[in-house]
């Protein structure tokens, strides 16, 4: 089950590419995205939480604020089995798991019409991060013994922060970089538009949607496109290339310090990476070349 339960966190490295997708080379990305992730996913160091000009947004999400035709549905609720989830605790101030599980349930029942009668949702706290300075509950929706469903909610106010489906096609489907579609997304870019619209992805209304990147999950190959609000907000939404599905909503409460994050980072290594050739010794033809490791 532990390989099925690490893909509960494509997601989250699509969101964190798609930030390091930015003004990036891919020598710098591929680094970088290493870097980044561990720093999502692997570390266990504690950072404050930061709330600031949230509390008093209207894009909080509530118990009561049910979606228009929602009836809650009978599944399990218990903790995801990994030794990250085990090393981190919950405050007075996080709700439980079954309230963080119900809002998910909402959530995926809205964007994916996802009806979770006699399913399993596995719950994992997550404390505050560098790229993500808010404790959060992770979810993942087990179908058939299988990671199909995922969402993050934030552990105080209960704000979706992602959203997102796990699949392996039953076919065999190309996962290589499409440059044609690089080069003219519009199709993508009008549905992205479209549902963002729908599912009111940032909370308003949208100013653009841009071309962010493409890659795959399983053999499920996807683009990726950024959505900016008239608000500010931006948020990052994933649909696949093989028949147009929505894969993956990441909110900008999570998606914009992610980008940040990658965006400092990234400067970060460029002036390491400056301030080595500066101080590096004069080549000599006769010596075997060597390799530094940016830490």
């Amino acid at each position: 089950m532990k390989e099925d339960k690490s893909a509960g966190k494509s997601l989250k490295k699509t969101i964190l590419a798609g930030a390091l997708l930015i003004g990036s080379s891919t020598f710098l990305f591929q680094g970088l995205t290493q870097a980044a992730m561990a720093v999502e996913l692997g570390k266990t160091c504690k950072f404050p939480t930061s709330y600031t000009g949230y509390m008093n947004s209207s894009n909080a999400a509530t118990a009561n604020n049910l979606p228009a035709g929602y009836k809650k549905s009978h599944y399990s609720v218990r903790a995801i089995d990994l030794e990250y989830y085990r090393n981190q605790t919950p405050t007075s101030k996080d709700m439980i798991k079954e309230a963080a599980a119900e809002i998910g349930a909402q959530s995926l029942w809205k964007v994916f019409d996802l009806n979770l009668e006699g399913q399993v949702i596995e719950m994992g706290y997550q404390s505050a991060t560098a790229s993500l300075p808010r404790s959060s509950w992770h979810g993942d929706v087990l179908i058939n013994g299988q990671c199909s469903f995922c969402f993050s909610v934030d552990s105080v106010t209960g704000e979706l922060l992602d959203i997102s489906r796990n699949r392996t096609l039953n076919k065999n489907v190309s996962l290589a970089f499409d440059a044609s579609l690089a080069k003219n997304p519009l199709e993508y870019v009008g549905l992205a538009q479209k549902l963002a619209k729908e599912y009111n992805v940032v909370h308003g209304a949208v100013k653009s949607v841009e071309y962010n990147g493409q890659g795959y999950n399983n053999n499920d190959p996807d683009i990726s496109l950024d959505i900016t609000g008239e608000n500010g907000e931006i948020a990052l939404m994933t649909f696949s290339r093989y028949d147009k599905a929505l894969l993956g909503v990441a909110y900008n409460s999570e998606y914009k310090p992610s980008r940040e994050f990658a965006e400092r980072y990234a400067k970060e290594m460029q002036k390491k990476a400056e301030d080595m050739r500066k101080s590096a010794p004069p080549a000599n033809q006769n010596q075997a070349p060597s390799l530094n490791v940016l830490q």
